[in-house]
């Protein structure tokens, strides 16, 4: 049994992916302390069909180093945060945009609501019920 176990990871290497890819993306990535391990992340949808690497939004050279993003890191690729509030300016019709909050105007953090490996919530359902009929469900 150990000697069948060492022949199929002897195999598994030789046909895996990083191998067939040719030696310079084989240095590459043997040069990383770690792989990329983005499969196992949740993405949401709209990031996903960008096929977006973990690099894109984190910066860190190691996966063990990375950090939680900070709204600055968000308005990188989304713009300012003016623009998501124009983006986002359907829900103004009610004044319920959180983009652009009665509370808080255009200084919410992103990651109050949205969160990217995980599921995203409503802040504004911490004091309001009804938040659903106002603008649906919390990308």
């Amino acid at each position: 049994m150990k000697k069948f176990s060492l022949i199929l990871a002897a195999l598994y290497l030789f046909f895996s992916p990083y191998a067939l890819s040719g030696p310079e993306q084989s240095a590459a990535v043997e040069s990383k302390s770690t792989v990329d391990d983005s499969h196992k992340y949740a993405l949401k949808a709209h990031h996903q069909k960008l096929n977006l690497p973990c690099s894109a939004c984190h910066k860190e050279q190691d996966v063990a180093e990375y950090k939680p993003l900070a709204t600055k890191d968000c308005l990188t690729c989304h713009g300012s945060a003016e623009k998501v509030a124009k983006r986002t300016g359907f829900m103004d019709v009610n004044q319920t945009n959180p983009h652009r909050s009665l509370h808080d105007g255009l200084d919410l953090d992103c990651y109050e609501c949205h969160a990217e490996h995980r599921p995203s919530s409503n802040l504004c359902e911490t004091c309001h019920d009804n938040t659903r009929d106002w603008f649906g469900p919390t990308p």
